[in-house]
């Protein structure tokens, strides 16, 4: 993980901070770290070789979900949409594969 200090005004990003204090001659106390904004997580890559497309509905509205499962499976929907709690209990009960 690089680190990003300040130094005279300007800033400045390394991967080894001792190494780069070393080279500049520098000590700890001569420079200010600067917090860095966490790595955004990479979304997860859907293998298109493993899953294939499904669509799921609901009785209660005419809306179609495309959903992507893992070839040759049908896991139980719950599983699949009641992890994103946005759907009701009374909804996912009334959901079906198309």
């Amino acid at each position: 993980m690089d680190i990003t200090f300040k130094y005279q005004d300007k800033i400045i990003t390394t991967p080894n901070l001792e190494k780069k204090l070393k080279r500049m001659k520098l000590q700890l106390s001569d420079i200010e770290i600067i917090e860095t904004p966490n790595e955004k997580e990479e979304p997860e890559v859907v293998d298109k070789w493993d899953k294939e497309k499904v669509i799921i509905r609901c009785k209660l509205d005419d809306i179609r979900r495309v959903c992507y499962v893992t070839k040759g499976t049908r896991p139980p929907i719950n599983d699949i949409l009641g992890k994103q709690e946005i759907y009701s209990k009374e909804q996912l009960e009334n959901m079906y594969y198309e």
